[in-house]
């Protein structure tokens, strides 16, 4: 018999977020990435931030906003490739969480499978808001592990312990083939499970050999394109979140420079804006050659690139290089 519904019977309502926009609550978010490219190192960040009721910095108008305090999280951390004495706390305490507000599996315990009544019991028995599973490819059930289509129930009922209990649910995993054309189909299960979830973050490379970015995939149900957060990792793994000048003003914040009209003082953002149109005002220049000329200025790559819409027209060549050029 089939299923139906009106919607007149449904009550619209808001994504609610833990890190917005990657993480929300009641959804299930993929972060994956190579190996050893800082994918835990940023959970942990994110577990000891939230263990003291400091929650990560969203974006806003594309820019990287300061972090916010509010009500300490608990969080359940699920991993076996990581040894919690020797690997998990000490990059734990060395970000100075609150280790009150962290539960985890323990192996002795029984073997954690994933499934979606596993989550409910996890939520029920911890009051976890944030669920971790790192890496998720280890703990599948023998069906998941080797057929497709049984990996792409077992997310559906992931998905839906997370929407009843409301709860985050991250899984954490590494990329599984070397040569691909999309960051989509690197994960276990490939293109056909990426369709079944809604939320995929990619951790990569940054611009600076000493930073990586975060950056979202795929989001169905935000719909748009995200600003990739920056964050650097030091030689004994502590990580911070990089903020562009700009991401710590308003508009209108002032500055030294003065204002084209002389009188109000220009923000960061404006005098970028006059970076970008000074360097295309003799005409378009290629990609490689706007970050040159980025990289010898006072700007930022990340900056420029939050500024350029409405500024700038990049056309794709032939030779698979783009060419920016200014609008009108």
């Amino acid at each position: 018999m089939i299923a139906r519904g009106y919607l007149k019977d449904v009550k619209a309502k808001k994504v609610s977020w833990l890190w917005k926009p990657y993480i929300a609550f009641g959804k299930v978010t993929l972060i994956q990435g190579d190996t050893g490219i800082g994918k835990t190192s940023l959970l942990i960040k994110v577990i000891a931030d939230l263990s003291n009721g400091v929650y990560p910095p969203t974006m806003f108008r594309e820019c990287l906003q300061p972090q916010e305090k509010g009500k300490p999280l608990t969080t359940y951390y699920i991993s076996i490739e990581n040894g919690i004495d020797d690997t998990i706390v000490p990059l734990f305490d060395l970000l100075g969480g609150n280790r009150e507000y962290v539960q985890y599996q323990e192996e002795r315990n029984g073997h954690f499978v994933l499934t979606g009544d596993e989550i409910r019991e996890c939520v029920k028995m911890t009051g976890a808001r944030l669920i971790v599973v790192d890496p998720w490819q280890q703990f599948l059930d023998n069906a998941s592990s080797t057929d497709n289509n049984a990996l792409r129930n077992m997310i559906r009922e992931v998905q839906n312990a997370a929407e009843e209990t409301g709860a985050a649910v991250v899984l954490a995993g590494n990329y599984t083939k070397a040569i691909v054309r999309s960051d989509l189909t690197k994960g276990l299960g490939g293109a056909e499970l990426n369709n079944t979830l809604r939320s995929i973050l990619t951790v990569k490379d940054g611009n600076d050999p000493s930073e990586r970015q975060l950056t979202v995939t795929k989001m169905s149900f935000l719909g748009k394109e995200v600003t990739p957060v920056v964050f650097r990792q030091d030689e004994k793994y502590k990580i911070s979140y990089v903020y562009d000048d700009y991401s710590m003003e308003s508009e209108d914040a002032p500055v030294e420079d003065q204002d084209r009209s002389g009188g109000r003082r220009l923000s960061k953002g404006e005098r970028t804006a006059d970076f970008i149109r000074e360097i295309l005002a003799d005409g378009p220049l290629d990609s490689n050659e706007v970050k040159r000329r980025v990289n010898e200025s006072e700007f930022s790559m990340t900056t420029v690139n939050r500024i350029k819409d409405g500024i700038v027209i990049i056309e794709q060549q032939s030779d698979k290089s783009s060419l920016w050029r200014l609008k009108g």
